[in-house]
């Protein structure tokens, strides 16, 4: 090639090479960062992430090729998760993931950066949105009004224990006193109503649960309704390990509470709810504001038995309670 031709092409290469740059550029897909915090442990939260995860594969989104994922957990204590979103949001994610307890923590951080909420019990009530139809914030998600199960709850225990006049509240002492008092109002309305007497403790780590057994010890209630949160996922083989020591029939929302030894759980299932809420991720990260995203409801609950703690118990469980249930733990 001689000098002039040297020339020629080194012109054309550099008339090309902005444009196969932008074309390199606009090929590369746009790595999106979520942030997630949890209140419970990794290994409580396991499942439920991997079922985020599968959600958010279902819509396209790849750990490693366009999507990197934070975590932080709290591992029961609650108060670190003002310290952990800060963490978290230094980060720059685009949007961040965590239920009604984390998720005032990081909307206490932010405002300009998108919350989803997996889970929540109320959140108006909570300060989170304005209403469920009109956010109007950076939050937005799923709420499962949980403390409105307590009522169902006690008619599952009255019905299955129609002597019964003694039923105990474990309430959760981590929330907001504005919160505790929603679980209260729900559990005393409902007591009420069926006749009977309630006991209310309550407990935010272990040590304050051992001492909210010891209570009912005394009170020596005849079942136990504990409140749904992820303080008490976290906390969940102690409770259920407490009520069987003291053969205290139990029931709960909580995740995998019948599963690993309660009596009776009625509630949403919480891991395909997780892998649902990556919806919400994804309209976001496609342009959608969460103040214009209503939150939903869930309308579909699951009533799990098991059997083998009812035999523990001395329990004998009628026929046409076991036939209603989705799920019978043998």
């Amino acid at each position: 090639m001689n000098r002039r031709d040297t020339a020629v092409f080194l012109f054309a290469f550099g008339a090309t090479a902005g444009p196969l740059r932008a074309l390199a550029q606009a090929q590369t897909p746009k790595t999106f960062r979520v942030g997630c915090l949890w209140v419970s442990s990794a290994e409580n939260m396991k499942p439920y992430f991997q079922s985020f995860l599968a959600g958010m594969r279902d819509r396209g989104y790849l750990p490693g090729q366009n999507l990197t994922v934070d975590n932080r957990y709290a591992d029961g204590d609650t108060t670190r998760l003002p310290a952990l979103a800060r963490e978290l949001i230094a980060l720059r994610p685009d949007v961040l993931v965590g239920i009604e307890t984390p998720a005032r923590a990081m909307k206490a951080a932010t405002s300009s950066i998108p919350i989803v909420l997996p889970s929540s019990s109320d959140p108006v009530a909570a300060g989170l949105v304005q209403s469920l139809a009109r956010p109007g914030t950076n939050v937005t998600g799923m709420s499962y009004l949980l403390h409105e199960l307590v009522a169902k709850h006690v008619e599952l225990l009255s019905e299955l224990f129609p002597k019964m006049s003694r039923l105990a509240f474990l309430n959760d002492a981590s929330l907001r006193t504005e919160t505790q008092e929603q679980w209260v109002g729900t559990a005393r309305t409902a007591a009420k109503a069926k006749g009977l007497s309630l006991t209310l403790v309550s407990a935010r780590d272990s040590g304050s649960l051992r001492e909210a057994f010891a209570v009912l010890e005394k009170q020596r209630p005849e079942s136990l309704v504990a409140a749904t949160t992820g303080t008490f996922l976290n906390l969940r083989r102690e409770i259920i390990d407490g009520a069987r020591r003291l053969r205290l029939p139990a029931i709960s929302s909580i995740p995998d509470f019948a599963q690993d030894g309660g009596l009776i759980s009625y509630g949403a299932n919480f891991i395909e709810g997780y892998r649902y809420v990556a919806s919400f991720v994804d309209k976001i990260l496609k342009g959608a504001k969460p103040a214009d995203l209503p939150v939903e409801q869930t309308a579909k609950f699951e009533f799990v038995v098991n059997l083998k703690s009812a035999r523990a118990l001395g329990i004998t469980i009628p026929q046409s309670f076991l036939f209603r249930a989705d799920r019978v733990i043998e």
